[in-house]
């Protein structure tokens, strides 16, 4: 098994774009599943959504496939928002998510946020690990219980 390095993904391409749905997709299946919701929004993107979003996508290969993806948005301020956050369910437990946030934790911004699932215990756990902390909280139309988060990000000059 050889983790590669994250790299930033060209999701502007069909077949890229494709590459990342599926990966998107997989993890958001089981993440429903943890939930117990059946109407989850993030399992309605898109190909044709992923190439057109405003944001960066930075994936992780594992022997030669696309293991995890994280999607960067800038803004707003000093601020980014992490927007999608997968690993292959085969590929969990394998640090992949951690390294993927990482990444996203050292691009720069001095305030990183991200949501997740009040029921998502893994997602929630992997991004305390890491230093986020709650910073309120909403339910969707759909009545899914989201927490956000935030990070401080990197330090200011």
């Amino acid at each position: 098994m050889t983790v590669q390095t994250i790299v930033l993904l060209d999701h502007g391409d069909p077949a890229m774009a494709e590459s990342i749905r599926r990966t998107l997709h997989a993890a958001y299946r089981v993440e429903a599943s943890i939930m117990g919701v059946t109407d989850f929004p993030p399992l309605a993107r898109s190909a044709g959504d992923v190439a057109t979003a405003p944001s960066a996508f930075y994936g992780c290969w594992l022997d030669g496939e696309l293991a995890g993806v994280v999607e960067v948005e800038p803004g707003p301020g000093d601020a980014t928002t992490i927007a999608s956050l997968a690993v292959t369910p085969e590929r969990f437990g394998l640090g992949i998510g951690t390294r993927l946030v990482r990444h996203a934790l050292g691009l720069g911004a001095r305030r990183v946020r991200a949501s997740t699932g009040r029921d998502n215990a893994p997602a929630l756990a992997l991004y305390r690990k890491v230093g986020f902390v709650a910073a309120g909280s909403d339910v969707t139309p759909e009545g899914i219980h989201v927490v956000h988060l935030e990070h401080p990000g990197a330090p200011s000059a």
